[in-house]
């Protein structure tokens, strides 16, 4: 079958994928759309062109126009690392998955956790995060400013909290993960835009009072990790002195 893959937002998952596909020759398109706003629709025009032989393969493309009715959609199915989209496409090309693979579909789906959790290695771990934080456009100038922000850091009922100036978390949160103790991190950004990454439940709750997004195997979950982002009212979050202690209105 003639396929033609179609890329979806970068990271190193979608990275990956680039890279099997010109080894094993296949036809791709790749724009380096951004991971958080990829849609079907920017390639509208290389779909048009496809011979009748040919099956196109949307890869995580949010589907937000008319496509081939041959078409072909991938996305991640739960959160089993499995089924991710890489290993989806290593089966339509015949590419036997090797560890790097098996590593980075788990840090896609669980992050750093999960790739300990299927063997990844520290070094591996460092150098998979770093190419995610590349893929997503993370510039050496969001790092410093991450590095500067990490050192003045302030802990409070347990919530370390970050402010710096950008809100591309990965920088922050590759940094201060710790294997050994559960995640329960405040970004709050200069530009509006506030990050948790921790309770499952309160992540949950979050969503519900403030909207915005959020995810992970862990969301709704007491005793999960998940992530949650927006734009609230920061004026209904209050940190009191000298005792600091926070609250929401």
């Amino acid at each position: 079958m003639d396929y033609v893959f179609f890329l979806g937002g970068m990271d190193a998952e979608m990275s990956r994928i680039k890279e099997l596909l010109t080894i094993h020759e296949q036809k791709f398109f790749c724009k380096g759309l951004p991971w958080d706003d990829a849609k079907a629709s920017c390639y509208r025009e290389e779909m048009k062109l496809l011979e009748t032989t040919e099956v196109p393969v949307l890869i995580e493309l949010n589907i937000d126009c008319e496509i081939p009715k041959n078409s072909i959609v991938i996305d991640p199915i739960g959160e089993s690392w499995a089924k991710s989209s890489l290993f989806q496409v290593c089966d339509m090309i015949g590419h036997q998955p090797i560890n790097i693979d098996l590593f980075i579909s788990a840090n896609d789906h669980g992050w750093i956790p999960a790739m300990y959790n299927v063997g990844a290695s520290r070094e591996d771990v460092i150098a998979i995060r770093q190419a995610e934080r590349i893929a997503q456009g993370i510039t050496k100038e969001h790092e410093d400013e991450a590095i500067r922000a990490i050192a003045d850091k302030i802990c409070i009922n347990g919530v370390t909290i970050v402010k710096m100036r950008h809100s591309r978390c990965a920088s922050v949160t590759d940094r201060l993960y710790d294997l050994s103790s559960p995640q329960n991190l405040l970004i709050l950004s200069d530009d509006g835009e506030v990050n948790y990454f921790g309770n499952g439940m309160l992540c949950q709750l979050l969503k519900d009072v403030f909207q915005g997004w959020n995810g992970g195997s862990g969301l709704g979950n007491s005793n999960g990790i998940a992530f949650w982002g927006g734009h609230p009212n920061l004026s209904l979050i209050h940190i009191s002195e000298p005792t600091r202690q926070a609250e929401i209105s």
